[in-house]
């Protein structure tokens, strides 16, 4: 037990400096994060040192080689988007002679294989396997890859879009509700504003594993979220849960608001159905691939 809750704190810790170092792969370069990264593949082999076969630890180094390779084609190519979320602008294929992006680009293949291996329903590491392998110019197993990750995630729009691309096909949109074959189950939770035409967010979003963290981090923002209620473009404030092989529920959070004894905005949990992970809940620090996006485990501040 001792062991499962030091693992557990390591994993945790850990999930949110990686989110830290996602972020910076945007803008930083290889040198720029090399101490952070040295320090995260410590504390993977610490946990692989007791849990040769962790599933977590495997998929946090897939994104770690992924953020590398992210790094990497920021500084070294002209991409106008993130070449991991663009459908529109998908990998244009590494030069001939950049060695080192061939390098980035076979690790990330390595890690999502292995990852792969100890979990064969994780989207994230087939959309990173499919987009590494797309780089490469390995257009078979990248399309391969990619049409596992939309099996897992029939709402990847991406993988859908390089899909149609590589193969000249249309394919149909998924109907809904549609069960998800994610291997875990997890609650997201959004309360994000809308600030810019491009799309652009302000607010947070949460991956959590329990009911208690969900009312914690929703009670805890509202405050703030409702500085900006009915100011900006658009808003969000939802909560799904996600369970293995069923439709994603929707809590009506909104249809749960009211006012308390002060006059303050405050969530009605009662009106709130929060359905039980069960045995299927998220591993702490895990990140995930959901509806096609990047999530990270606890929280993540949108401020552009």
């Amino acid at each position: 037990m001792r062991e499962e809750a030091e693992i557990e704190a390591l994993l945790r810790g850990a999930g949110e400096s990686l989110r830290l170092f996602w972020e910076a792969t945007e803008y930083d370069t290889l040198d720029d994060l090399e101490e952070d990264e040295d320090q995260l593949r410590e504390t993977y082999a610490a946990v692989q040192a007791v849990a040769p076969d962790d599933p977590t630890s495997a998929v946090c180094l897939t994104v770690l080689a992924l953020g590398r390779l992210r790094a990497h084609l920021n500084g070294e190519y002209d991409i106008a988007d993130d070449p991991f979320e663009a459908p529109d602008d998908p990998p244009a294929g590494l030069a001939t002679d950049d060695e080192l992006g061939r390098d980035l680009a076979t690790d990330v293949v390595r890690a999502a294989q292995r990852t792969l291996d100890l979990q064969p329903a994780d989207n994230l590491a087939a959309f990173a396997l499919a987009c590494a392998s797309h780089w490469l110019g390995d257009l078979t197993p990248s399309t391969s890859a990619y049409r596992q990750a939309l099996q897992l995630d029939p709402h990847d729009d991406v993988a859908r879009a390089r899909i149609e691309a590589l193969d000249n096909v249309t394919l149909a949109e998924p109907p809904t509700p549609i069960a998800s074959h994610h291997p875990y189950g997890f609650h997201l939770l959004e309360m994000t504003h809308v600030v810019g035409h491009s799309g652009s967010l302000s607010g947070r979003v949460w991956l959590l594993n329990e009911p208690s963290a969900v009312r914690e981090a929703a009670d805890g923002y509202l405050d703030e979220w409702f500085k900006y209620h009915g100011l900006s473009l658009d808003e969000e404030f939802g909560l799904w849960t996600h369970l293995p092989g069923r439709p994603i529920e929707e809590a009506p959070l909104r249809d749960a608001l009211q006012q308390d004894g002060n006059g303050h905005p405050a969530i009605d949990w009662s009106k709130v159905t929060l359905p039980s992970l069960g045995d299927h809940r998220l591993p702490v620090g895990h990140p995930i691939r959901w509806l096609g996006q990047l999530h990270f485990f606890g929280r993540t501040e949108h401020d552009d």
